[in-house]
């Protein structure tokens, strides 16, 4: 539905996305959105930012959940190929905040106004800033940043978020 969702605000707006990028952990917002745009016939690839385990055991876990989701849609099967998974953002672990998560969390909140909860989508938000400092996109690539929510989650890691203010 969420693919479904893009695909049609893209064409009603005119707005083009070349990629999406997102916080990935469990597997199924990413599988599914890779599913949902291949069934409705758009082809954008989705990039994962890890938010816990290293990147072949995160693609193959997607690629997984994907293509069960494909066959029980009656869509043909994708290669691994078509799996994007980055994990150069999982830090010490799952739920721990590496440094540039806590960057990540700053930064948009205060050029954008947008809170992003420390265990996914601050995760992701990292990786979209380290994939554009890395040169990843081209400099014409529309990117589209999903936040899946979470941001109540800021209210656990008050303590380490003021540490990581007070330190900057």
């Amino acid at each position: 539905s969420c693919a479904l969702e893009i695909a049609q605000q893209e064409k009603e707006s005119g707005m083009h996305f070349d990629w999406l990028v997102m916080g990935t952990g469990s597997t199924g917002t990413q599988a599914g959105l890779v599913a949902g745009f291949q069934a409705c016939g758009r082809e954008m690839p989705v990039m994962g930012v890890s938010v816990r385990q290293p990147r072949e055991r995160q693609v193959a876990a997607v690629h997984k959940l994907t293509n069960a989701t494909l066959e029980k849609l009656g869509y043909p099967i994708l290669a691994p190929s078509s799996i994007h998974v980055d994990d150069g953002y999982v830090g010490e672990g799952y739920g721990i905040p590496a440094d540039s998560t806590l960057e990540a969390i700053s930064l948009t909140a205060r050029s954008e106004g947008i809170l992003l909860d420390p265990v996914y989508s601050a995760k992701g938000m990292a990786g979209l800033i380290g994939l554009v400092k890395q040169g990843f996109f081209k400099p014409t690539d529309n990117v589209l940043f999903l936040h899946t929510g979470g941001a109540t989650a800021l209210f656990a890691y008050e303590e380490t978020l003021l540490a990581s203010q007070s330190s900057s």
